[in-house]
């Protein structure tokens, strides 16, 4: 008995092709893993802890965001929030500060060494920059909360779906209007930010409305900066007096040793210990 398929050669055709687009439309749709979001928070009050109750010192404010993915368990996707607001005192009369316990980067809890500063190029030639070298937290750039919307919606249970919902009072809140900047609260000399070699508290970088946004912020020394450890004091504001600044927060960076001066230093080192025994064997 001949067999009679229910898809001709064309509807097979046809059919394959439209998973590929929709394959093709759900990897579009899909964001990428970034580090750091920028959001307004869009919580009246505190809902949870010592204060819940308790009107949220950061309601209406710019808040930095560090993304936290699990690629084993997406479900425990979370953002921490970094120089938020928080409150101190008794529960019913708290006192608010302008930043927080986990205000600096690297986060303190992991006990992670400074992000190092490294040989730059272009604009940058002939100094220290920061920027991606494989070390967590080192890749500055910043994103809206609201790219992961579409992914989020679109699959819920994704990365991004569970990323995205992880705090609903960050996510809806509209930026429209939002003309962002980054202030310098303090720095350490010889440390600057972007080309202009920002350096004084007050000074503000630019970053623009959300449209043009990723923005990576720089920041840089001279390429015979002493080294150590060199520290920015930072916030977030509005220079269009839409939302509020976000809580004060830090960058930690780190000028180290060349590889190569290492290499010599232990070569050097090796040679001197070399000679050492052998004036002590002679």
């Amino acid at each position: 008995m001949r067999k009679i398929s229910i898809f001709s050669g064309s509807t097979l055709a046809r059919f394959a092709l439209a998973l590929v687009m929709l394959s093709a439309t759900a990897a579009s749709v899909r964001a990428a893993e970034h580090n750091y979001y920028l959001t307004v928070d869009g919580r009246p009050t505190l809902t949870s802890g010592t204060y819940t109750g308790q009107a949220n010192p950061n309601s209406g404010r710019l808040t930095l965001l560090y993304a936290h993915w699990n690629d084993a368990t997406p479900s425990s996707n979370h953002f921490h929030g970094i120089g938020v607001y928080s409150l101190t005192g008794p529960a019913a009369t708290p006192t608010v500060l302008d930043t927080n316990g986990n205000n600096r980067l690297p986060e303190t809890y992991t006990a992670q060494a400074p992000l190092t500063l490294q040989a730059g190029a272009g604009a940058y030639a002939g100094k220290l920059v920061s920027g991606e070298n494989g070390e967590h937290y080192s890749d500055l750039s910043l994103y809206s909360i609201h790219d992961l919307a579409a992914a989020a919606t679109l699959n819920p249970t994704s990365p991004e779906g569970y990323m995205y919902n992880s705090n609903a009072g960050y996510k809806n809140t509209p930026m429209t209007g939002l003309n962002p900047a980054l202030e310098i609260v303090s720095i350490s000399p010889g440390l600057n930010l972007g080309q202009a070699g920002l350096n004084q508290p007050g000074d503000r970088l630019a970053i623009g409305g959300e449209a043009s946004w990723p923005f990576e912020p720089v920041f840089w020394t001279d390429g015979s900066a002493a080294l150590g450890v060199y520290s920015a004091s930072l916030r977030l504001v509005d220079q269009a007096n839409v939302f509020g600044s976000s809580g004060t927060f830090h960058v930690d960076f780190a000028v180290v040793p060349e590889p190569a001066s290492v290499g010599m230093a232990l070569i050097a080192g090796l040679g001197f210990l070399v000679a050492t025994y052998r004036w002590r064997r002679g």
